[in-house]
């Protein structure tokens, strides 16, 4: 059982329309770091309440199943340090610099 199947959501995600927009949104240190940044929370709840948005997250540590081509790819962190892991989160994601 993966992290994301224990989380217990305090909304319900939508059903995507048949063409939603791909997006991938990162927060570049490990997931205990990023999931209680309540900034993150909100705005992957906003996406994910959106029928034309399939929203994707991403951190250092672990990922949800990822689109190959996302139109938009966002990030949230907190602090100086996590510079460096959003230049190895775009690596990963095969995104030039």
């Amino acid at each position: 059982m993966t992290v994301f199947a224990q989380e217990k959501l305090l909304f319900t995600p939508s059903q995507k329309n048949s063409n939603p927009i791909p997006l991938i949104f990162a927060f570049p240190n490990e997931y205990t770091v990023g999931i209680t940044s309540l900034g993150y929370q909100l705005v992957w709840a906003n996406f994910s309440l959106r029928n034309d948005i399939a929203v994707s997250r991403l951190f250092t540590n672990i990922h949800e199943n990822l689109p190959r081509n996302p139109e938009l790819v966002g990030f949230s962190f907190s602090w100086e340090l996590d510079y460096v892991n959003i230049l190895n989160l775009l690596e990963f994601l095969s995104i030039p610099i």
